[in-house]
């Protein structure tokens, strides 16, 4: 993995899904921003359509540290908090601070989310179609 991959890749994949968590089929170009930097960073189609996979331990496409970080941000948003065993699963794979970071980040995509929503934004024409469910 490259170390840009290793940086932004968890982060587009945390947008991806409280976007994708926080829309509805009006408001999906929320991840439409998430969606576009995902594929120029080298996420496949694949994956990017995994992101929008209610079980993500249903799916293979994920390595174990990208599992992690999606069902943390599903526990994130069905109980506004972490459990043990997900602190345990991410802290496998990311140190003390990215996991403060990711905390940070996924509270931030949430008020963007609610924000657009909430406004009614329209997508933008630039953005990559955010994959269907």
């Amino acid at each position: 993995m490259s170390p840009a991959e290793a940086f932004w890749l968890p982060c587009l994949l945390l947008a991806l899904r409280v976007s994708k968590r926080h829309s509805d089929s009006k408001t999906e170009a929320r991840g439409a921003h998430a969606a576009t930097l995902a594929q120029q960073a080298g996420l496949s189609q694949e994956r990017l359509q995994a992101t929008t996979d209610i079980d993500v331990a249903a799916n293979t496409a994920w390595p174990p540290r990208h599992a992690a970080l999606l069902n943390a941000v599903d526990e994130l948003h069905d109980t506004a908090q972490l459990s043990q065993p997900a602190w345990d699963s991410l802290s496998v794979h990311y140190e003390d601070a990215q996991l403060l970071e990711f905390l940070v980040l996924a509270g931030w995509y949430r008020t963007i989310s609610y924000l657009a929503n909430g406004l009614l934004l329209e997508e933008e024409p630039w953005g990559a179609p955010f994959p269907a469910r």
